[in-house]
């Protein structure tokens, strides 16, 4: 059965108009509800806009990547410093076809002149992105572009916080939270019980949505049933490290839910993401046991909920999972991010209250992208370094690129992580080096200069004493030179210290060409053998005098590989 179609053409409304004062616009709505109009009229190089309007629409339209306000506020600023650098130039471009090299140059140096570098090649980022979707009519050269790119490739990365200060931080917020609990559930009850006393009717006042006419007191007694704005940071912080998601995220948070059996709560998030979908997610975040609601994700979203509930109801929008009461505002009840997702937060100020310091004794800066850094690693490490179980909210490689790669904290535990495996590796090659010594005999290694025995054969790196005769099988030896450092019959003198030294570092340029387990399953029993059973029985000085004499390429590593090894 055919669908039921409309009549006539359908058309898509176009984004770029006019605005009031006669300059184009782009007028945008996110998908998170929010509308904006960003007009050029304001804006310097009257022959950029139209283009430049093209780009604003793609940049910010169904398809492109910025598609909420926030973001899109982000792409509109740095667009309009853009031109304002260019317009103080002698040679100002009028269009963007006159743009060159040293404008882009220009203006890439004054943003860095003017913020910290990880805020400046941001402003650049952004910049580039808008210029790459310019039309083909009015492209800006693309040198230019290329110039600002690499620039914009350069931000640095923002390491988290050491594990000291991240318990400090977590720590300081639970305890907030958890007094913030207390309160209300005080408050509360005074609400409940008997009427009469003079606490009681103006509990009951401000929960009705009324306010108090005596001075001073509004705030105070909205504190007993009411989140105030000074609560905001740490539960901000709290829910930022539990959920383990960006601020942002954490600042659009729906108030619809819904309860999975008791065991986890269902919601929908709003993803900021560098692409044109997947802007929404959702998610099951587990509620866990009974007194554990600081603890995890659902169980700290749903206690939040709850605490934020009657300020909810007495907001104009309901929809907002934040809610709180707000001093000397029309309705002293909604949420803090409904018109901007910048609403300040005192974040400075908590710090200092809780005298939070960094491992140095400094003042700690709160900052949720190091938080976020944070988070990921320590999740990383409880995952034993496995990142497809340690990437949640973002794909392996963005979890690496973003989150760990530069982080000092992760690769200091990957270190430690990377020298315990090898020494395990090692100390397991060393176990089958003596296994093999154990049916084979102990290497007879002379720390002195010695002449050779009656009989012995110099071999690729050490010399055998009976070839016709092995210690196991009684017959002629068709053992590997690399199995002589197991066999009782292998003898050693400084004369061998040189070839010696020039097989490890044979070994050690195949270790970086190999698989890792495959490398210490074909040279580590003979590798560890020679590190600490062979070279231990000489001085330091014999060490770095043979080391200094070693050839430059072992040759005799390729012979005794397959297939040569095998008559």
């Amino acid at each position: 059965m055919r669908a039921a179609l409309p009549a006539g053409t359908y058309e898509v409304a176009s984004a770029i108009g006019r605005s009031a004062r006669g300059g184009v616009c782009v007028d945008f709505e996110g998908e998170d509800g929010r509308r904006r109009t960003f007009d050029f009229a304001d804006c310097e190089l009257p022959g950029w806009h139209e283009d430049l309007a093209a780009a604003v629409a793609a940049r910010i339209g169904p398809g492109g990547g910025l598609r909420t306000a926030a973001s899109a506020v982000a792409m509109w600023s740095p667009l309009r410093r853009f031109l304002r650098a260019l317009a103080c130039m002698d040679d100002a471009p009028q269009s963007p076809g006159e743009a060159r090299v040293e404008h882009a140059v220009f203006f890439a140096d004054s943003v860095a002149a003017t913020m910290q570098p990880v805020y400046a090649l941001r402003i650049v980022e952004h910049v580039v992105a808008v210029l790459r979707l310019m039309p083909s009519a009015g492209r800006v050269p693309h040198d230019v572009v290329e110039v600002l790119r690499v620039r914009a490739s350069a931000v640095p990365h923002v390491p988290g916080y050491s594990d000291g200060e991240l318990r400090r931080l977590v720590s300081a917020a639970r305890a907030d939270v958890k007094a913030l609990r207390e309160r209300i559930v005080e408050g509360r009850s005074v609400l409940a019980g008997p009427g009469g006393t003079r606490e009681a009717e103006d509990l009951r006042t401000v929960a009705a949505g009324g306010r108090l006419a005596r001075l001073g007191e509004t705030s105070a007694t909205a504190r007993m049933l009411f989140p105030v704005r000074a609560d905001l940071p740490a539960m901000l912080v709290l829910l930022a490290a539990v959920t383990a998601r960006n601020i942002e995220t954490i600042k659009e948070l729906p108030a619809k839910h819904r309860v999975v059996g008791n065991k986890a709560v269902e919601v929908r998030l709003t993803k900021r993401r560098r692409g044109s979908a997947q802007w929404h997610q959702t998610v099951l975040w587990e509620i866990g046991e009974p007194g554990q609601e600081l603890r995890q994700p659902g169980g700290l979203y749903l206690l939040l909920h709850d605490l934020m509930a009657p300020s909810r109801a007495l907001a104009d929008d309901p929809r907002w999972f934040w809610s709180y009461c707000r001093a000397r505002h029309g309705n002293p009840h909604g949420s803090p991010f409904r018109g901007s997702m910048t609403a300040g937060i005192e974040m400075t100020a908590w710090a200092a209250a809780h005298d939070l310091t960094d491992d140095v004794g400094a003042r700690l800066t709160v900052s949720f992208n190091r938080l976020r850094t944070s988070v990921e690693a320590r999740r990383t490490r409880q995952m034993g370094g496995h990142l497809p179980s340690a990437a949640r909210s973002n794909t392996v490689p963005v979890l690496f690129r973003n989150y760990l790669r530069d982080d000092p904290a992760t690769v200091e535990w990957a270190h430690e992580v990377m020298a315990d495996a090898l020494a395990d590796a090692e100390r397991s090659a060393l176990d089958v080096h003596r296994r093999r010594t154990e049916r084979a005999g102990e290497p007879a290694v002379v720390a002195e200069a010695a002449r050779p025995l009656p009989g012995a054969t110099d071999g690729a790196w050490s010399g055998c004493r009976d070839v016709d005769h092995h210690p196991v099988t009684g017959t002629t030896c068709r053992a590997s030179f690399l199995a002589c450092f197991h066999c009782g019959n292998c003898l050693i003198t400084p004369d061998h210290l040189p070839r010696l030294m020039a097989l490890l570092e044979a070994m050690e340029e195949r270790r970086r060409r190999m698989d890792e387990q495959a490398w210490w399953q074909r040279y580590g029993p003979a590798y560890a053998a020679i590190r600490h059973e062979v070279l231990a029985r000489f001085t330091p000085e014999q060490v770095r005098h043979a080391a200094a004499a070693a050839p430059e390429h072992d040759a005799s590593l390729d012979l005794v590989e397959d297939p040569w090894q095998h008559p």
